[in-house]
């Protein structure tokens, strides 16, 4: 077995329209770095993202790499589970494993309605008016739907074919609606209602949606009581000429008339024999208005306000019309708040990704990154590129990111997070060894040896002495005296720099064993277990490329 793969996690869950991070590790079990070749299988390719779709691999090393997955929100990304495959393969050898994994879809509801004509017509003589409403389920899971509508002043009954329908993920369904009128007379003013389609899922109350139409309802007079009033009407029509009409107040709406504090109200009125109008409203007084107009005002406190139309013509002033608007105070607003905010590394490479996790509360309507850009808030993750290489030589490039959130109302909080990019030496050093790392002191020789790629310069350096190098793969034998610190430094073709490190010790000699003592007092001049002999000691200068650190140079 030259490699093997194995997954971090078994399942990935993500929201659609959000990017999930799917680790897995390469262990490179062979004698040799190998370049491997990432792919995925099982998933719309639109969905998955590999950021290193090949990587190297150093012979026992193991390495942790990331796939990202983002389903967009859509309805074709329809909720469930999705079994999926990571394969790898040698580039050297062409060999090929894989682990399976699967995708958990979460569901998200978003319905949308219309309907046409946008304007129906019944009279006493007519009293139906038909529509068609589309209703259309853009969400990713099945949806069951009850449909509605009604006008502000119960001037029209409506009845739909079919008033609770079922909408699979991307369905449309087109359901006829008859408008029937309950209050329409042969004689009177004509009037517009406005009318609310609506629709609501059975399952969730929160997901709904409404469109708006208007129905006119027109009076329908016969020819024969129309003549028989012109007749009439031509009568009189000297008599009611010389007769000054009363002002009064023809035709009023306001709009809407249950609200919270700070919404406007909308008042429309047309008067007829009058040279302006007065509306109280609210305790406020508005004099001098046009006959014909418009009025929008917006109550600052909860309560029942009052409105009053009253038509006049000089000194004549008409019946007042009042009607009764209802204020209550808006819903309090949760705030929004960051339940976590981190980054997966404060300090990696320069050209490295850097991946922010993050939570917020369902209180959290709008995110941003800074100084990336909005950011889904129902997401958990986000992967960022790394800023521009604009260092001159090696050095750390400090970012700055901010997250910040707000509510519905406009709130906002924040947080930051200050990442380090470094600049890396394209210097590497593959190996850097002493073979033995402590050394008998009768013999005080060691090998050391190197591999090294990418350096324009190698440097040895040991006690008070630096050596060059010329050679990128080689081995040295050093005769050493005392503790030695051996420092390798490789510099690439920009001056960065790449540093290891190794130790060569002198294994310590055993003291001897104290002299035994008499029993009767005196000392037998001889140490308990020593043994004959004498300790030579090894000299010489070095030869065949054998160095002494520590000793004469």
């Amino acid at each position: 077995m030259s490699f093997s793969i194995r997954l971090a996690n078994d399942e990935a869950t993500v929201e659609p329209g959000s990017s999930v991070p799917v680790a897995f590790e390469i262990v490179n079990a062979g004698s040799k770095e190998e370049e491997f070749e990432i792919s995925i299988e099982g998933l719309d390719p639109e969905w998955a993202a590999i950021p290193v779709p090949t990587l190297w691999v150093q012979s026992g090393e193991t390495k942790v790499e990331r796939i990202f997955i983002k389903p967009p929100r859509e309805s074709e990304s329809k909720a469930g589970i999705y079994p999926f495959v990571i394969r790898v393969r040698n580039l050297d050898t062409g060999e090929s494993k894989t682990v399976q994994s699967s995708l958990a879809v979460n569901s998200f509801s978003h319905v949308s309605i219309e309907a046409n004509p946008k304007r129906g017509t019944v009279t006493s003589m007519s009293r139906e008016t038909a529509f068609e409403v589309s209703v259309i389920n853009l969400g990713n899971t099945e949806e069951n739907l009850q449909l509605f509508a009604s006008d502000v002043d119960d001037l029209i009954a409506f009845e739909f074919e079919q008033n609770q329908i079922t909408l699979g993920p991307g369905q449309q369904r087109l359901i006829p609606m008859a408008g029937t009128a309950t209050k329409v007379k042969a004689l009177q003013s004509m009037a517009i209602a406005p009318v609310t389609i609506s629709t609501r899922s059975t399952d969730n109350p929160a997901v709904a949606a409404n469109c708006q139409v208007h129905v006119e309802v027109r009076p329908i007079v016969s020819p024969g009581p129309l003549i028989a009033v012109l007749a009439i009407l031509v009568v009189l029509v000297g008599w009611i000429l010389s007769i000054p009409k009363p002002p009064e107040i023809v035709s009023y709406s306001v709009q809407p008339r249950s609200i919270t504090v700070g919404d406007p109200v909308t008042l429309v009125w047309d008067s007829s024999h009058a040279n302006s109008v007065t509306i109280t409203a609210g305790g406020a007084l508005n004099e001098r208005l046009p006959a014909d107009g418009e009025l929008t005002f917006s109550p600052e406190a909860a309560g029942d306000y009052t409105i009053e139309f009253v038509a006049v013509s000089g000194k004549v002033r008409s019946k007042p019309i009042v009607v009764t608007v209802t204020v209550e105070e808006p819903p309090v607003m949760p705030e929004a708040k960051i339940l976590a905010f981190a980054a997966n590394q404060k300090e990696i490479p320069l050209g490295s990704s850097v991946v922010f996790n993050y939570r917020l509360n369902d209180a959290a309507v709008y995110a941003y990154l800074e100084p990336i850009g909005q950011i889904d808030p129902k997401a958990t993750s986000i992967q960022v590129p790394s800023p521009p290489d604009d260092l001159p030589g090696k050095g750390v490039k400090t970012m700055e990111y901010t997250l910040i959130v707000r509510n519905s109302a406009g709130q906002e909080v924040k947080e930051k997070i200050t990442v380090k990019f470094v600049k890396d030496s394209k210097a590497q050093i593959g190996r850097f060894s002493g073979d033995p790392l402590e050394v008998d002191p009768l013999i005080g020789r060691t090998t050391l040896r190197w591999q090294v790629t990418g350096a324009a310069r190698l440097t040895l350096a040991y006690g008070d002495r630096t050596d060059e190098l010329t050679t990128m793969d080689d081995r040295r034998d050093f005769i050493v005296s005392e503790d030695t610190v051996f420092t390798l430094t490789a510099v690439d073709d920009q001056g960065l720099e790449t540093k290891k490190t190794i130790t060569v010790k002198v294994k310590k000699e055993e003291e001897p064993n104290p002299p035994t003592v008499d029993p009767d007092g005196g000392d037998t001049g001889e140490p308990t277990g020593s043994t004959t002999g004498t300790t030579g000691t090894s000299t010489g200068g070095t030869a065949g490329g054998t160095s002494r650190p520590g000793g004469n140079r």
